[in-house]
């Protein structure tokens, strides 16, 4: 077994376990390039329990992140298919090891974007897109110290990812003006958080980045994959149980109800 193989086996194992954060240095410092490679073997491995790839989560898209992150551009995970809900969710709190949350856009890819036929333009991006909904990407951060993390050592670990829930009934490209998205965060019938145009870039230049993304990586983005488009807010952490509900001016609500 090699060095790479070794280690990923040790992550997989401590996200499926919901151990706490172990970065697994290197010297020098990991890569971004060499945290792709690990989140690839990483993934093989995930996908045997938690389902095939479905969806991608895009993080720190925002200028304000990449400058903090040190990072030329966003970073992506995956979305297993076995973590993705449609809401109303109901999830079990003992299922995570430190769950967190995040109000995003996601979109719903209709038409396949093929690695061969990159690059592409947000055109004909915004043509594969079949939806826009709103969505609460799923975290289990796992103790990790973000504001210390080297960040492609969280690339290598799939970023926090434990899933999405999708809302609607959400709209087409064009249908809206991101700038104009209210997002309001409800946690058991209380508004605890309300803000306007805070995503941190257009959803569809958000997809068509990553779709570039992967291309250059010889991956595809496919038809049936949702895509998360970036966080509406900090990172939301929640003890215990609860009702989240979040409604997006424009495209509808999502809503999840831990126990």
């Amino acid at each position: 077994m090699s060095d790479q193989q070794s280690v990923a086996a040790r992550i997989t194992r401590d996200l499926l376990d919901g151990a706490a954060f172990e970065a697994y240095r290197t010297e020098p410092p990991r890569s971004v390039e060499a945290a792709y490679e690990l989140q690839d073997a990483v993934s093989v491995l995930l996908a045997g329990v938690r389902g095939r790839v479905a969806g991608w989560k895009i993080a720190a898209n925002s200028p304000a992140l990449l400058e903090r992150f040190g990072l030329k551009e966003p970073v992506s995970g995956r979305i297993f298919a076995n973590q993705i809900y449609e809401g109303p969710a109901v999830l079990k709190v003992a299922d995570y090891a430190q769950f967190a949350f995040e109000p995003e856009i996601a979109a719903v890819i209709g038409r396949t974007l093929t690695s061969r036929d990159a690059p592409f333009g947000a055109d004909q991006v915004a043509d594969a897109i079949a939806r826009f909904v709103p969505s609460l990407e799923l975290l289990d951060m796992r103790m990790t110290d973000m504001k210390a993390v080297h960040i492609p050592d969280a690339v290598a670990q799939n970023i926090s990812n434990a899933g999405a829930v999708r809302g609607g009934p959400g709209a087409a490209p064009g249908e809206f003006d991101v700038a104009d998205v209210r997002t309001v965060l409800s946690i058991n019938g209380e508004v605890v958080y309300d803000v306007t145009g805070a995503a941190p870039q257009s959803p569809v230049e958000a997809v068509t980045w990553l779709a570039n993304h992967l291309s250059a990586r010889g991956l595809s983005l496919e038809a049936g994959q949702i895509v998360t488009c970036g966080t509406h807010s900090p990172i939301w952490y929640h003890e215990g149980a609860g009702e989240i509900r979040v409604e997006m001016s424009g495209l509808g609500s999502v809503s999840l109800t831990l126990e």
